[in-house]
């Protein structure tokens, strides 16, 4: 087998599972968070079980936390989330977003897996004043100003600008189209009074693009402009740009990485670049959403040109037939390194249901890299 013909992350702590799937939860979309004492947060939603959602529609209880004392290295699992949750839909799928906001608080943004609805429903949104002891009853975000159909959000994704505005990227369902991951088109719920009203941006879609533009992140420039990075069905991931703080969009274009319609996650590194994680491999078809391997992370000054990709975990990878897929990332920015929490599935590259044993292989994956010289 060829060996990739790209860098390799330098760690100081190597990648290593540390949260095993298990036969009634598959470990996906983790979202974590450094405590002022120095501990590390994590929640992740209940995955995809060995089982259809039908199966397993309502029996879903809210998550346990996993506490970190030890920078990320190992993780106990602690007690189930304090959260009151009065509306439909439940927290299996998807991903949760953890962020400091600048009045303290910490907020939490989740998917909503609502039955009947294209497996989305729109987010929820939940913030905590004493470090994620307790938490606000659980509140859906759009309601009111938006269909609650099919809407997406994935982990790592809430932000807040330097204007003090909260910006949650989305992905819909276009109406008409098929299941999640169809067509869909992407933008922002954004708030300008601390998350207690909403506006919904202008969504935008690229043109012809065969899945649209499906699992949005953004990130501010210096300059005050907006990136939206997105994947799509064009075997590329897709940008967009805002002026205005993400109300509206430019029209959708290619970027120079390479990605099958998988996932990704941007940041905005301590020093003011730009770092996304994704799948750095060519799509097995057009309009694929395999391979989902090896998981890679480039970086940029200006979100237009970006690094060669640096290999962060290639477990698996086969261009014949890959074996893991090494998805869904979360970054903690620490003091010694990059904290990074993914999920390693067995894969089978969508060509039937994976079966209780081979859902058993991998878990939640963690690893300390070095940052990325300049």
């Amino acid at each position: 087998m060829k060996s990739l013909p790209f860098a390799r992350a330098e760690f100081v702590v190597p990648p290593a599972v540390v949260i095993p799937h298990i036969r009634d939860r598959v470990f996906i979309g983790p979202g974590t968070t450094q405590l002022p004492n120095g501990d590390l947060l994590l929640l992740a939603p209940w995955g995809c079980a060995p089982a259809t959602f039908e199966e397993l529609r309502g029996v879903y209880p809210l998550p346990h936390f996993y506490r970190s004392s030890d920078h990320g290295r190992t993780w106990q699992e602690k007690e189930r989330i304090v959260l009151e949750w009065k509306i439909t839909g439940t927290i299996n799928n998807g991903g949760f977003s953890f962020l400091r906001l600048k009045d303290g608080r910490l907020a939490l943004v989740g998917h909503r897996y609502v039955p009947d609805n294209k497996g989305g429903g729109l987010p929820v949104i939940s913030f905590s004043g004493d470090n994620g002891a307790s938490w606000t009853p659980a509140r859906v975000v759009g309601q009111g100003i938006t269909r609650d159909d099919g809407w997406y959000i994935m982990n790592d994704r809430l932000i807040q600008l330097r204007n003090g505005r909260l910006l949650i990227p989305v992905a819909h369902a276009v109406p008409g189209s098929g299941p999640e991951g169809d067509l869909a088109e992407s933008g922002c719920f954004y708030s300008d009074d601390a998350g207690a009203t909403w506006k919904l941006s202008r969504l935008v879609k690229p043109s012809g693009a065969l899945r649209g533009m499906a699992e949005p992140c953004v990130a501010e420039l210096p300059d005050g402009h907006v990136l939206m990075l997105a994947r799509s069905g064009t075997g590329y991931l897709v940008d967009s740009w805002s002026a205005d703080g993400g109300a509206t969009w430019s029209p959708p274009k290619n970027t120079a990485l390479l990605s099958p319609c998988t996932s990704l996650t941007l940041k905005t590194l301590p020093d003011g670049r730009l770092i996304v994680f994704y799948n750095h491999v060519k799509e097995d078809s057009p309009g694929s959403l395999f391979p989902r391997c090896p998981l890679v992370y480039a970086v940029s000054t200006d979100g237009k040109a970006w690094s060669a990709p640096v290999i962060v975990d290639d477990e698996g990878w086969d261009p014949a037939m890959p074996t893991r897929e090494n998805i869904y990332p979360s970054i903690c920015f620490l003091e010694e390194g990059m904290l990074v929490v993914w999920s390693s599935h067995f894969s089978n590259s969508g060509r039937a249901r994976r079966t209780p044993e081979q859902n058993l292989i991998g878990g939640g994956k963690r690893a300390i890299l070095k940052y990325p010289a300049r």
